[in-house]
């Protein structure tokens, strides 16, 4: 691999940077239709990017990642753990780590192109990171171009220090981006880089960026897009909440992140998908025993088939219907039956034994009697439902929100099995909040977030501001099991515990997806899965079953609910 000398710079022909430009630029402003990926890529048992530290180049470059990667962490959660490390393991720093195991991941992503590092510092211990991450490049003699304001008195003593040891390594902090181009236009014509490091506000952030970093920001999401280079941000991309997922109007758009200590929820949900692109976890050699310091609520979890895949429902040789047991459906009011057959479809293709579904209106105002898609769908009108032998009842999908449909739902909260509830059950359940908590037995409630906030009373904007406490709320207030649904949907139980989810995609803003998961939660419940496996099952397996169709090419445009079912199905039979 040739490598540049410190201090030269390689430029991109023209004739090829104009024609990028050309398909990319629109009405004199860059077009962002440029999809980022967002993965996590490791599979357990691989060995970690804090493991490469003490690897020579050659035996690091094959080496592979590993970390508790469905540890989560709220900003909270890390500054306990740091603090704990801190007390215990005073060398190496913790910054030293962090920038050893940047400049790794630089080296993973550069490969053997040629052109220098662009890395922007920022003024506390994110841009320290940044700053030890130059000077190991630098050694290795990578060209660093390195952009961000003189060390003071308000830099952290740690920071600090790694700005000397950068400035004694003879390397050159600027305070700006290098443009050498005639008419000083900004960065869209200047020096050509093969990475761009994002080293300005970590987690900490809790304020707008403001310039000179602002127009850094701006810059390197051009740059990126413009070149086709990778977008580095360490711990987390500038201008992304670490816990909550929201994005600053100005943000780093991220190719990768390389996030340290442990995982945020704010790369898992809300914004941070979009702006964190493939997620690298290093847990900077952390001693398990540290984690403990950070307070239950602290700490979260990544939804993973481990945790409820040995639960998943089983079938003997010698099995019948009544064994796999049984699934009601109760919604469907007129002109909203389609999503009680989508629900009760889902039910049946996730393996109920006996599905039954009850509309409200009766046959004379139009509901079904009959599924011919599905003829093993049994059809009840919604007082005889409950003679039959449910394990299960899910109630909401298409329910409507009259007087009736109260009283089918006060109702159905007297059931004595678990209960999902969604959709407008879950915008009429505030009037019925003392019964739904004296339940005794399982309730399970899938909003999306303009129902979360009818929940606790508030708006959509308050339920996005952070998403992990309105799911814990609404799991305490209503005593119940609770998925708040949306990018990176929160799973959370009325004892606090949580966890993030994963999978799925766009394609899934679509009418009845949610209609499917609920037929699919209810359809676990009744073959006897426990409340909180159940849920966390259901989700993975919706989101993922999504994912599947996408891979297809049956989406993200034009994705239904219906094809995510027959995915949803051969999913869960691999699993078993």
């Amino acid at each position: 691999m040739r490598l540049n000398p410190v201090g030269s710079f390689n430029r991109q022909p023209e004739d090829r940077r104009d024609q990028k430009e050309g398909s990319i630029i629109a009405d004199g402003g860059v077009r962002q239709d440029k999809i980022r990926l967002y993965s996590r890529p490791f599979a357990k048992g691989q060995a970690t990017v804090a493991s490469m530290l003490s690897m020579t180049p050659d035996t690091a470059q094959s080496a592979q990642f590993f970390t508790e990667q469905d540890r989560l962490l709220t900003i909270r959660g890390v500054r306990a753990v740091e603090s704990a490390a801190q007390a215990t393991q005073p060398v190496p720093t913790l910054m030293q780590r962090a920038g050893q195991a940047a400049a790794q991941w630089v080296r993973e992503l550069t490969g053997d192109r040629p052109d220098p590092v662009l890395i922007l510092v920022g003024p506390g211990n994110n841009g320290g990171d940044a700053l030890v991450c130059a000077r190991e490049l630098m050694a290795l003699g990578y060209g660093c171009v390195c952009v961000g304001m003189p060390a003071n008195e308000k830099t952290p003593a740690d920071a600090r220090a790694a700005h000397a040891a950068f400035l004694a390594a003879g390397g050159t902090l600027h305070i700006d981006i290098p443009d050498d181009a005639a008419d000083g236009t900004l960065n869209t014509r200047g020096y050509r880089f093969s990475l761009i490091v994002d080293g300005l506000f970590g987690i900490g952030l809790n304020q707008p960026i403001t310039a000179p970093y602002a127009e850094w920001v701006e810059a390197a999401n051009t740059l990126s897009l413009l070149d086709d280079i990778p977008l580095l941000a360490l711990d987390i991309a500038s201008g992304l909440q670490g816990d909550t997922g929201i994005a600053q109007t100005l943000c780093i758009t991220a190719t990768h992140t390389l996030t340290y200590i442990a995982d945020k929820p704010g790369l898992l949900t809300g914004d941070g998908p979009d702006h964190s692109g493939q997620v690298e976890i290093c847990d900077l050699d952390m001693p398990a025993s540290l984690f403990t310091a950070a307070e239950t609520a602290e700490r979260g979890a990544i939804n993973d088939p481990e945790l409820w895949a040995d639960d998943l429902p089983q079938r003997r040789l010698n099995a019948n219907k009544g064994d796999a047991g049984s699934a009601g459906l109760l919604g469907g009011a007129p002109s909203m039956a389609g999503a009680l057959l989508l629900a009760a479809r889902s039910a049946l293709h996730a393996g109920a034994g006996r599905v039954y579904a009850a509309a409200l209106g009766g046959s004379q105002a139009g509901a079904p009697t009959l599924d011919p898609l599905q003829p093993e769908i049994m059809f009840r009108d919604p007082a005889s439902l409950r003679e039959a032998p449910l394990t299960a009842l899910g109630v909401g999908p298409g329910l409507g929100r009259s007087a009736v449909s109260r009283a089918v739902l006060a109702s159905a909260l007297d059931f004595d099995g678990p209960l999902v509830l969604d959709a407008d059950a879950l915008v009429l359940l505030p009037t019925l909040s003392e019964q739904s908590r004296e339940r005794t037995a399982p309730t399970l409630l899938t909003p999306h977030p303009g129902e979360a906030a009818a929940l606790l009373d508030t708006d959509i904007p308050t339920i996005e501001a952070d998403r992990i406490k309105a799911a814990r709320d609404i799991a305490a207030k209503y005593n119940a099991t609770v998925v708040l649904k949306g990018c990176g949907s929160i799973i959370a139980t009325p004892d606090g515990r949580w966890w993030i989810n994963t999978t799925g995609n766009p394609g899934m803003a679509s009418a009845g997806m949610g209609d499917v998961l609920t037929g699919l939660t209810t359809a676990l419940l009744a073959q006897g899965m426990a409340p909180e496996q159940a849920l966390c099952a259901a989700v993975w397996l919706h989101g993922t079953a999504a994912d599947v169709c996408l891979e297809a090419g049956e989406g993200p445009l034009g994705l239904t609910a219906s094809e995510v079912i027959l995915a949803i199905r051969s999913l869960l039979n691999s699993l078993i």
